[in-house]
């Protein structure tokens, strides 16, 4: 052969053999799992959208479930179903939406794993979060599972969810890790166990501890919202969480990319199309990273080996796929080999007793129980004789499930042979758990934790029997010493040699339990709420509610919101479910309140629920507040007679015999103590349960919301001549008898001042009849669906007495004269949080500067609430103040009346400054003299000023409203000879004027932009104000002036990764008109706009000026009763004033700092130090300068 000719072809075989090789498969090249199936397999699938490249393939998703079968979980890292929002039942859209759900969820149908799905929609607002709710609600329905969304009730997290023994997964949502992220009162009412991001945190940092020994999955949604630098600095902190727990994998949705990286042994594992395509956070190089269709799937073996696998699938409907990486990321010791040599110890406390305190930090001085009161601080101090706890023989046997509870108790979920799960939880709390690392050894820490002392420690044991004594349901708690037992593993530490209550966990079938009503399912307040709004068959039995809430007035248990309450199921003799409340959670029964501060602190402004139990209640209104919503939602049927017959059988339960048995159930050793006094307290009480009961009664009874469901009602109103108006509620459709009758009520008019009747889904029929002398308003809220709604009725009056809001479109009316139909003012929406206390009550500041020293004032501000009136109904503020210095006395009154009529608010305010009132005055310019040597008195002039405006105005938008209105004012300026003014004006034209009476009369406009998050403590948005004073003189003295302010700030806040606002604000004005008095002139002042100098120190015709600051906070924390937070600023302000004939180009600046406290996070205390080249000045104020 031809070796010239025989060349070429080698080449093209060697060539081909190359690319062959390079073509080998990924797969082909991967490592090796090892033998056998896995023990369980966790598949983590990110979102998807049509059209989407890169999205989950679901084909190839389902038949991956399937094969992995029952020993498997799904984790979707963020809701993946589209449409993410649907709307009510009866909307015309609702079977369409639902059929393109039905379509992606037929890939999960005859899955048999566990399924969970991570937050995803976080910017729904208003109505829209009721769609989001019931998206899911919807899925859950459709996939036979209640618990797919987690953390559940949208809370923080962390969820901690024991796959098997030695598998953990833990769940949070990132939204709550912003630095911008805040709870508003709706979202504080869950029952959350952590409720911002230094707690949950804090949280998750105690989870990892425990679970040194598992493998552990953390799965995060990362909010839509996070910027990369968020993102970066998250995966920072959690880094540093991470670092002690080798071999945990960290999963999140957060890029367009599958992708795989390892630091420090932790595994960074993303699935791919992230809704904010996060840039890759900075650290070691990507393993895998790939941009196409896929999921990662964790493969857990027996041998302790945890491997991962990411497939990828040419698109996102391929039923074909690879496996494109394979990683061996950890070996860890299994459950079972450890387990093994536990039992080869034989251990039993069977029989054994051991005696300990529930605590020994309470031990106070004679002052601190002055000041913090004594408490029972006997009670944590006395060792107790208590059986020891055996988990190997009570009940039977118990394993340790997974760690629960709320933050600041150790507690844990122990569960049978047979499934059903019990309580163990730490009599001793850790509120220091919630305080930053910092605090946690501070007399801060101290404090917040002696405030656990007003607490009974075996409070608990009392309230069975009194329960029982009055035919409420309850659980059945007892205490036991937790030995050093090696069973309890991981768990064991900060529980051993500890006293520990135990109890069960009143969940589904209780069916063998009395105390529970022998119940076959047991659920939450959600279930029932949800379950009542979708079958009218199902119900709620409101008079075992009153003869429970009852119970909680007489223990003085004020902490009874929706999660401390779980629902006994029971089928009625027709159609439907009836749902009797079973209390759990009795640990802030016979709470106290003594002390110097404690007592302040219930005063009804300021925390009125915290009482204290006495021999009565002072304030039942206020001792309720954390039940506000959950009394409105179950106790709307009930009449005064219904409430009077309950407290009186109550009373008659609690006979002398029933309260000693009941607190005879007490230690010996606590008996001895304060048993007595405990008795004799709640003999006390019960002569006030008849009084209590009407009083509250009262409260309730002066607005109703009587709820539909989203099926059809037929709502019959009927107005009765005495004023009383008869409300009854059939299902659609039927006659009026009993069994199709949902609700009855009769109000009377000297109880109840509103009725609010909601039909919400389903096509409701509302009529109302009757001619009475006198009547109660009642608004009509049809909600969706095509509604009828009639009005006959008639009342004596000139006001009109019902209220309609309905669509316009959709919705037949027929009103009478009695009727406004104000559905054109746009839709309202059932909230059942809505309610808002009214509140009365002190105002109180103290500041300084050194102008006007000491500034004390005093108050009184009042607030009252309305139907759809945001932010309140009417605000009325009255505020005196007092300047040491100056001996200077001024009021201010400020009303606010929202959405008054036509959807005009109105708006009152006053500014009286009493004779005498010293201000400063250096002269007009913007390089005034002032020489620091010579008396400030020199600079003063006095006089009295009264100002006022009434405007009209409204909202243009969700943040934005312009006012506009009447102005009046008028200055009297004193002779003060000797003194600077009077030196410079005596040589004038003018001079004799200056100090007669002037007076003007004229217009002003105000237009507000105001997006800021918290106005008290902003971390973003943007303030912007603008305003007018259009005056004319009305005596000879007085000539017209124009004046005109403006001021703009932008507040952002990032992490660096301590919290740091910065805030920048400019402003300035100009006063028109060439005769304007001295004292309308624009002023550049001390303590509001160039901090560093004094009082008015420049002014002129025209002003601007700069203020910026940096507001760094250091750290949050949460007391017994509430959270604060404590930062420090520093801050730099720039400004001048402009005179005609003036020549000067100075610009006069001021510096400096300070630190600031935040109680509750609602109201800011700062104290700073300003310096200028003239003069440095200490500053105390109540918030920031803007």
């Amino acid at each position: 052969m031809n070796m010239k000719k025989t060349l070429p072809l080698r080449v093209i075989l060697l060539q081909v053999c190359v690319w062959a090789c390079c073509a080998v498969p990924a797969w082909a090249q991967l490592p090796s799992l090892p033998s056998g199936a896995p023990s369980y397999t966790v598949v983590l699938a990110g979102r998807w959208s049509p059209g989407e490249s890169t999205a989950a393939p679901l084909p190839l998703l389902q038949e991956q479930l399937r094969a992995a079968g029952d020993k498997s979980a799904v984790v979707f890292m963020g809701n993946p179903f589209q449409p993410a929002r649907l709307p009510g039942v009866s909307a015309a859209n609702r079977k369409e939406l639902e059929s393109q759900l039905q379509r992606q969820l037929g890939h999960l149908q005859g899955y048999s794993g566990k399924i969970i799905i991570l937050p995803g929609e976080h910017d729904a607002k208003g109505s829209l979060v009721q769609e989001v709710r019931n998206q899911e609600r919807y899925i859950a329905q459709y996939l036979q599972n209640e618990k797919l969304f987690l953390p559940e009730n949208h809370c923080p997290g962390p969820s901690e969810i024991a796959l098997t023994d030695d598998v953990h997964l833990l769940i949070m949502d990132t939204q709550w890790l912003m630095p911008n992220r805040r709870m508003d009162e709706e979202e504080e009412q869950r029952g959350c166990p952590t409720t911002g991001g230094t707690a949950t945190l804090a949280a998750l940092d105690d989870v990892l501890r425990s679970n040194e020994d598992k493998n552990l999955l953390v799965a995060m949604s990362v909010s839509p919202e996070m910027s990369s630098l968020e993102h970066r600095i998250m995966v920072r902190q959690l880094s540093q969480m991470y670092a002690q727990h080798k071999g945990l994998v960290h999963a999140e949705g957060n890029s367009a990319a599958l992708s795989h990286r390892t630091q420090d042994s932790i595994h960074y594992v993303s699935t791919g199309f992230g809704l904010n395509k996060l840039k890759n956070s900075k650290g070691a190089a990507p393993v895998f990273s790939q941009a196409t269709a896929g999921f990662a799937k964790l493969l857990y073996f027996a041998n302790g080996e945890t491997w991962l696998e990411i497939w990828t699938a040419p698109d996102a409907q391929s039923r074909q796929g690879q496996v494109a990486h394979r990683a061996l990321l950890s070996r860890k010791p299994t459950t079972k080999q450890m387990e093994a040599s536990i039992k080869k110890m034989n251990l039993s406390f069977a029989g054994q007793k051991s005696a300990l305190p529930a605590s020994q930090v309470y031990k106070g001085s004679g002052f601190r129980e002055w000041l913090l009161g004594r408490n029972y601080r006997p009670e944590w101090e006395t060792p107790v004789s208590l059986p020891v706890f055996d988990i190997g023989a009570q009940q039977g046997g118990l394993k340790v499930v997974q760690r629960g509870g709320g933050f600041q108790t150790v507690s844990l979920r122990l569960e049978d042979s047979t499934g059903r799960q019990y309580a163990l939880r730490s009599v001793e709390k850790y509120p220091d758990a919630a305080l930053p690392r910092i605090l946690r050894h501070t007399l801060a820490a101290d404090v917040v934790k002696d405030q656990i002392s007003a607490s009974h420690p075996y409070g608990s044991l009392v309230v069975p029997r009194l329960a029982d004594a009055v035919g409420v349901y309850h659980t059945n708690p007892k205490y036991f010493v937790i030995p050093e037992d090696p069973r309890f593993g991981k768990y064991l530490k900060g529980f051993a040699n500890t006293i520990g209550l135990f109890e069960e966990r009143p969940d589904e079938d209780m069916s063998d339990i009395a105390s529970f009503g022998n119940s076959k399912n047991l659920v939450g307040t959600d279930k029932v709420l949800e379950n009542t709004l979708e079958d009218q068959n199902d119900e709620v039995d409101q008079r075992s509610v009153l003869r429970a809430r009852l119970l909680d007035f007489f223990i003085a248990d004020w902490d009874r919101h929706d999660d401390q309450w779980r629902w006994a199921e029971f089928k009625k003799e027709g159609k439907g479910k009836i749902y009797k409340p079973v209390p759990r959670d009795r640990d802030q029964a016979f709470f106290v309140n003594q002390g110097v501060i404690p007592n302040i602190a219930s005063r009804r402004w300021i925390l009125p629920k915290v009482q204290g139990f006495d021999e009565s209640l002072r304030d039942i209104k206020g001792f309720n507040f954390n039940n506000r919503y959950f009394d409105r939602s179950f106790l709307t049927e009930l009449e005064r007679e219904d409430w009077i017959a309950m407290a009186d059988s109550v009373r008659a339960g609690l006979t002398d015999e029933a309260i000693e048995e009941a607190v005879r159930q007490l230690p010996p050793e606590i008996y001895q103590i304060s048993g007595e006094r405990l008795a004799n307290t709640l003999k006390a009480r019960r002569a006030y349960i008849k009084r209590d009961a009407e009083e509250y009664y009262e409260f309730l009874a002066q607005k109703v919301d009587v709820v539909g469901t989203d099926q059809e009602e037929r709502f019959e109103v009927q107005r009765e001549p005495g004023g009383a108006t008869l409300v009854t509620i059939y299902k659609k459709g039927a006659d009026a008898s009993p069994e199709n009758q949902l609700y009855r009520r009769r109000f009377l008019p000297n109880e109840t001042r509103e009725i609010r009747l909601y039909g919400l889904g389903g096509a409701d029929e509302f009529s109302v009849q009757g001619q009475a002398a006198d009547g109660i308003r009642l608004r009509i809220i049809g909600g969706q669906g095509e509604d009828r709604i009639t009005d006959s009725s008639s009342v004596v009056g000139l006001r009109r007495l019902t209220y309609v809001y309905d669509d316009p479109k959709g919705t037949q009316f027929q009103l009478g004269p009695e009727a406004r139909n104000l559905s054109r003012r746009g839709p309202v929406e059932y909230n059942r949080q809505s309610f808002r206390y009214n509140y009365l009550g002190p105002l109180a500041s103290i500041e300084f500067n050194r102008d006007d020293g000491v500034l004390l004032g005093a108050g009184v501000l009042l607030k009252t609430q309305g139907f759809q009136k945001e932010p309140y109904g009417m605000m009325q503020r009255l505020v005196g103040s007092y300047a040491f210095n100056t001996q200077s006395f001024l009021v201010d009154y400020a009303a606010h009346f929202p959405q008054l009529r036509m959807g005009l608010d109105l708006k009152l305010n006053v500014n009286f400054k009493s004779p005498g009132f010293e201000q400063n005055f250096f002269g007009l310019g913007n390089e005034t003299a002032y020489n620091p040597d010579i008396d400030i008195e020199n600079y003063r002039y006095r006089s009295s000023q009264l100002y006022a405006n009434l405007l009209v105005g409204r909202k243009l938008s969700d943040y934005e409203t312009l006012f506009v209105g009447p102005v009046f004012q008028t200055v009297n300026v004193e002779r003060t000879p000797e003194r600077f003014l009077e030196r410079q004006l005596a040589n004038t034209e003018r001079a004799a004027d200056y100090f007669e009476p002037t007076s003007y009369a004229g217009a002003r406009i105000e237009y507000v932009l105001d997006s800021r998050d918290l106005p008290a403590l902003p971390a973003k948005g943007v303030y912007w104000q603008v305003a007018a004073d259009l005056l004319k003189g009305t005596n000879q003295q007085s000539s017209d002036v124009a004046r005109v302010h403006t001021q703009f700030a932008v507040y952002k806040t990032l992490r660096i990764p301590l919290k740091l606002t910065l805030a920048t604000r400019f402003g300035g004005g100009h006063t028109f008109g060439d005769g304007f008095e001295f004292f309308q002139a624009q002023t550049l002042d001390g303590p509001t706009t160039l901090r560093g100098y004094r009082r008015n120190r420049f002014s002129g015709q025209t002003s601007l000026y700069n203020n910026t600051e940096a507001r760094l906070r250091l750290f949050s924390f949460t007391t017994y009763l509430f959270p604060a937070s404590l930062g420090v600023f520093g801050f730099h302000d720039v400004g001048r004033v402009w005179m005609d004939n003036e020549d000067s180009n100075k610009w006069h600046t001021g510096y400096g700092g300070g630190v600031w406290l935040s109680p509750l996070n609602q109201v800011v205390i700062s104290v700073g130090y300003a310096a200028s080249q003239e003069e440095s000045l200490l500053l105390i104020r109540a918030g920031f300068q803007f």
